[in-house]
């Protein structure tokens, strides 16, 4: 068996992510999207045997003169991990330890791999950073019986007063400053345009994800955006101006997309990761969704401690980016964010 870096768009992987569990991240077009989006490389470690694919790890070298050069599996995504034959994992570890332990600080692979726990959690450092709310689709009826009743009060209140529908690319600028508006208020930096392009492109063309909008007289008030992949669809952003909180358009966008998922026959509905002391714990809480564990494991080369990139633990300086000139934070966030990997 031969542990090699294999191309992202190579017959021999859509033949292997065909017949086995896996993620959206493991795919060409991810990787695709990634490499658009930030400039950098996405690369699939793989181990292989007879030219056939057992085991693949993504990842992606994050390179940064502030905070450090580190391998991410996978960066500017909650989750990561392997997916195929379990045997492998320790031919690939060894391969990065050899490869990339003389130039980066830390391998850490986040969350995302129940199947593969066991046999990473003997070899690497196991940290519960997060949890994250998965809501299991069933008929769309009795997903609606099963929200909260105060929930589905909103939602109703707010489809009469809001248009929900796929947000057209050519309302980018748009769906892009109220992005933008909202990190801002959060403290947080953005991800650049080039981030959403990247993902109209090379995942929503594709059918690979969806953006739904709440639009309040022809203005966009509110934005869910999420990858779809074989049965899971699984939200990566979402956003709302207060404004119009009243008219609850995450209410109306989240249902809207859960709604589409059953239609679509999928089977799970990934809220995404969650601080259990936050507000958006309680909000996602509502729906009914099931809390469940999302780990990040670690191998630190360099570092003697683990690495968290915390709010909570730096709340001096999200103050501080909550009160900068929005120009300012769209100018120097999208590079924040690529060079922390987040």
């Amino acid at each position: 068996m031969d542990v090699i870096e294999i191309n992202n768009n190579c017959d021999e992987l859509k033949k292997f992510l065909s017949k086995i569990e896996s993620k959206i991240y493991h795919t060409d077009y991810y990787g695709k999207f990634v490499q658009e989006a930030f400039n950098t490389n996405y690369k699939l470690i793989s181990v292989v045997k007879d030219k056939e694919i057992k085991t693949i790890l993504p990842i992606t070298e994050v390179r940064s003169k502030i905070f450090g050069n580190k391998i991410i599996s996978t960066a500017y995504l909650e989750y990561g991990g392997f997916c195929g034959d379990k045997e492998n994992i320790n031919k690939i570890i060894k391969f990065l330890n050899q490869k990339y332990k003389k130039n980066n600080r830390y391998l850490e692979i986040r969350g995302g791999c129940e199947e593969f726990d066991q046999e990473l959690s003997k070899i690497t450092i196991k940290k519960n950073l997060y949890k994250r709310f998965v809501l299991k689709l069933e008929n769309e009826d009795i997903i609606w019986r099963k929200i909260q009743k105060s929930k589905r009060k909103a939602i109703k209140k707010s489809l009469k007063c809001l248009e929900v529908k796929d947000i057209p690319e050519s309302d980018l600028n748009m769906l892009h400053r109220l992005y933008c508006k909202n990190m801002k208020n959060f403290g947080s930096p953005p991800y650049s345009k080039k981030y959403f392009k990247s993902f109209y492109k090379n995942l929503v063309k594709n059918n690979f994800g969806k953006i739904f909008g709440a639009y309040h007289k022809n203005k966009l008030v509110s934005f869910l955006l999420g990858t779809c992949y074989k049965d899971r669809v699984h939200i990566i952003i979402a956003v709302s101006d207060k404004k119009y909180q009243q008219y609850r358009p995450n209410d109306a966008v989240h249902w809207t997309f859960i709604k589409w998922a059953c239609e679509n026959n999928c089977k799970y509905f990934d809220f995404g990761r969650v601080r259990e002391d936050s507000g958006q714990y309680e909000y996602k809480r509502k729906w009914g969704p099931k809390l469940m564990e999302l780990p990040s494991y670690f191998i630190l080369w360099k570092e003697k401690e683990i690495p968290i990139v915390d709010p909570k633990r730096h709340q001096m300086l999200v103050n501080i980016w909550k009160k900068l000139p929005t120009v300012i934070t769209k100018l120097f966030g999208p590079r924040l964010r690529k060079e922390l990997g987040i």
